[in-house]
């Protein structure tokens, strides 16, 4: 059992912080500024390096193209997720993993910061795994769907 003084400050924050329309406009407003975060400070000098190495510039780009690919994935996988509620504890981890996966790709783009997109990127991307296999909630969801799926068979 918490100590009395804990339980007033750990009680509101275990309860669902909002709606799912709510957790997933968060989200998105997270993977927009995550990726104009990465554009942006990715792309300050991004024409110079570009011209220095013309095939090594378009070869990270291609890379940049497929890695927003795992990103946007994963953050359709998080979006799935919040459409039930969501703890702000979770719902926070989820929003952070979701922005630095897609600050990833931009930096990888901008060239300048290659080791730090990536990073970033796949930090993410680790961390949204984790997230989603230990969340009670998609087991749950998933054992929803599963329950649904079986009854539509045996209706048959």
């Amino acid at each position: 059992m918490a100590a009395p003084w804990v339980a007033p400050w750990v009680a509101p924050w275990a309860k669902p912080w909002t709606g799912p329309w709510e957790a997933r406009a968060a989200l998105a407003a997270a993977v927009l500024g995550g990726a104009l975060a990465g554009g942006v400070w990715g792309g300050h000098d991004a024409a110079g390096l570009a011209a220095a190495d013309p095939q090594y510039a378009m070869l990270m780009r291609a890379m940049a193209g497929l890695k927003a690919v795992f990103a946007l994935a994963a953050a359709g996988a998080v979006f799935w997720r919040l459409g039930a509620p969501a703890a702000f504890p979770w719902l926070a981890a989820y929003l952070a993993a979701a922005a630095a996966m897609a600050a990833g790709p931009g930096l990888i783009w901008g060239i300048a910061h290659i080791g730090l997109g990536a990073l970033l990127l796949h930090g993410g991307l680790l961390a949204t795994v984790l997230l989603l296999w230990r969340d009670r909630a998609v087991g749950e969801r998933l054992a929803a769907i599963v329950a649904a799926r079986r009854a539509a068979i045996r209706a048959r």
